[in-house]
């Protein structure tokens, strides 16, 4: 086990080419397939809406996000850290299209009003953040600074949609949404994770930890929205 540095680099030659890091990207195909089933079968569902289609949205970014991410680790040594830049953008706009999906359903107008322009702001914020750091920080040194921007704007995110917002809907709509909220409690160990790179094998590194956490925060939130369809089905 590592704390506070990472192992080194797990490199294999293949069809040419010096990769690294495999197991980074075996995990990030994994989310991606994951993320584009449940997006699958929430366009699937019966009963749709801004709520669905916002989190049908979140599953197909949030997948794509980490399929780059993981050629971004394999291909490092030909796109260096330009190569994850797309990766981050999107995992900022995926936490935006989650704080939609819980807006979407708050039952004063005022209320998602003003919060869907707070989330546009932030979103601004957040990518000119990101690309500050981009192009002013160097990177080269210790690629994971580019992740904080992205990791704080998910934080503040999920804390207020899925957190604060999940546990107002469990009580005022349905019990339900206690799913929901309760998944924000993966975010905890997940940035402990990243922020002081704890590591337990070269081949479960930070990112592979980080992934499992990520796929169990998957299935959190397709229980959710699937009890969430149900609901209205008896509802209505």
């Amino acid at each position: 086990m590592r704390i506070g540095s990472d192992y080194k680099k797990i490199e294999l030659e293949a069809f040419g080419l010096d990769l690294l890091e495999p197991n980074a990207m075996f995990g990030d195909v994994i989310i991606f397939f994951i993320s584009l089933f449940i997006a699958f079968k929430v366009a699937r569902m019966p009963i749709q809406g801004p709520f669905f289609v916002y989190w049908r949205a979140f599953f197909v970014v949030f997948g794509i996000s980490f399929l780059f991410g993981g050629l971004g680790h394999l291909l490092y040594n030909y796109l260096g850290v330009p190569g994850k830049y797309l990766s981050w953008y999107l995992g900022i706009f995926a936490v935006f299209l989650v704080e939609r999906a819980m807006l979407s359903i708050h039952h004063k107008e005022g209320f998602r009003r003003f919060f869907f322009l707070i989330t546009s702001i932030k979103l601004l914020v957040a990518l000119l953040g990101a690309t500050a750091v981009f192009v002013f920080v160097d990177l080269e040194t210790d690629p994971s600074l580019g992740l904080r921007v992205t990791t704080l704007n998910t934080l503040v995110g999920l804390l207020f949609a899925l957190g604060y917002l999940g546990y107002k809907y469990s009580k005022s709509i349905s019990l339900v949404f206690k799913t929901l909220y309760i998944s924000v409690f993966i975010l905890v160990p997940t940035v402990f994770l990243q922020t002081m790179k704890i590591s337990f094998h070269p081949w479960f590194d930070r990112n592979d930890a980080s992934h499992v956490l990520l796929v169990a925060g998957l299935i959190m939130y397709y229980t959710g929205i699937k009890a969430y369809q149900k609901h209205l089905s008896y509802k209505y």
